[in-house]
């Protein structure tokens, strides 16, 4: 985590800190998540991981079959550990996807929605005076909000593994069957799901397909009328707005459903039992109610618990920034990539599919069958 997530995550431990003079926490930065997955990888295989760290949930599912975490479950049901009221307050789909064989394994971190940012007064000037509900909706809005003659698109950002899982979801699939041996992803919602990211590039001409933070650079500088990304970013797009800018929740085409993003936190068992009661001190001290709205007000991550929201803090947040609040609703219908460990890599050859399809124009279902193919050997081994 760097910049304004880092200097957050800094405050905070302080903060612990102080409230807790016995425990001395030391952060280690990472340069990205890539970096993080090898070091623990690495470090698990000498017996040498750290108290504690952010995971995703297919790096825990390996650490979990080795045996090497200590299943938070043992501890929340410890005279420290939560209530039933505090562990129902956790919204629903964070328990479920930090469960392996019904007991609680990890505990949520840092996470975030997917969601639209766009350019009110854009968005006005066009007749929109809220952002649009469907797919359908949108497509429509993109195509009047682009202007070839000034250069100016309707979009950027879109095309992505999360929001072509939304939609995919969105329309009754799903990425793999219920045992995680066979890829869906190539059916025909995933098909459907493709080829309209695939139009609005291609056909449309209203979005365009950028990489890094090219897409944040050019909305701020107002070439672009919205863009999607998670919520996260509004910490780092925020200081650079020149215009007004609203938040909303991602168009929903047949039933509500979009991916989460964003780690968990988990307990390595090589620590002596001080360090493993002082990890879990900090856990649950981070993920209470008042620190949950601290967090998400300091970097935009969403809160895990409901209670949370209700927190002044965080609700002079909530009106302060417009679409927010209907943001936020995505929470009841959160859904999770696979947890396998085959989907780590699986999750980068559906990526690769998508890049065919939209830069080299190969069709939708044979970039997708392609794709699925060698899913499935990985899936397999």
């Amino acid at each position: 985590m760097g910049g304004p997530l880092g200097d957050a995550l800094e405050k905070m431990i302080d903060d612990f800190e102080q409230a807790n003079p016995d425990v001395d926490i030391e952060p280690v930065s990472m340069a990205n998540y890539s970096s993080l997955s090898q070091k623990l990888m690495g470090a698990v295989q000498v017996n040498a991981p750290p108290n504690l760290a952010q995971m995703y949930e297919s790096w825990t599912t390996q650490f979990y079959a080795l045996n090497k975490l200590v299943v938070l479950d043992s501890l929340i049901h410890s005279p420290d550990g939560l209530t039933s009221e505090e562990l129902a307050d956790f919204y629903p789909a964070f328990i479920e996807g930090n469960t392996w064989d019904g007991k609680i394994v990890t505990l949520p971190f840092n996470k975030s929605l997917p969601v639209f940012f766009y350019n009110i007064d854009m968005l006005a000037q066009s007749g929109y005076n809220e952002f649009p509900r469907t797919w359908d909706e949108l497509r429509t809005m993109l195509l009047r909000l682009t202007d070839k003659k000034s250069g100016r698109y309707g979009g950027a950002g879109l095309v992505n593994e999360g929001v072509f899982g939304a939609l995919l979801l969105q329309q009754g699939g799903d990425y793999l069957d219920e045992q995680n041996k066979k890829p869906l992803f190539n059916s025909p919602a995933g098909v459907r799901a493709a080829r309209f990211l695939a139009d609005l590039v291609n056909k449309d001409s209203s979005v365009y397909y950028g990489a890094g933070y090219e897409p944040q650079n050019d909305f701020l500088a107002g070439r672009i009328a919205c863009i999607q990304s998670t919520s996260v970013s509004w910490a780092f797009l925020k200081p650079n707005f020149t215009f007004k800018v609203g938040i909303a929740p991602l168009p929903v085409a047949a039933t509500p459903a979009v991916i989460g993003y964003g780690t968990n936190i988990g307990i390595f068992r090589t620590g002596n039992e001080q360090q493993i009661r002082a990890a879990w001190r900090f856990v649950k001290w981070f993920t209470s109610p008042e620190q949950q709205a601290k967090w998400a007000t300091l970097t935009f991550y969403v809160p895990v618990r409901k209670s949370a929201l209700n927190i002044p803090e965080y609700q002079k947040l909530i009106q302060e920034t417009p679409g927010l609040s209907a943001a936020l609703k995505q929470l009841e219908y959160l859904r999770f990539e696979p947890r396998s460990e085959a989907w780590f890599a699986g999750r980068r050859v559906l990526g690769d599919a998508l890049e065919k399809i939209i830069r080299a124009g190969i069709e939708p279902k044979n970039a997708l069958d392609q794709a699925a193919a060698e899913v499935e050997k990985e899936l397999k081994r």
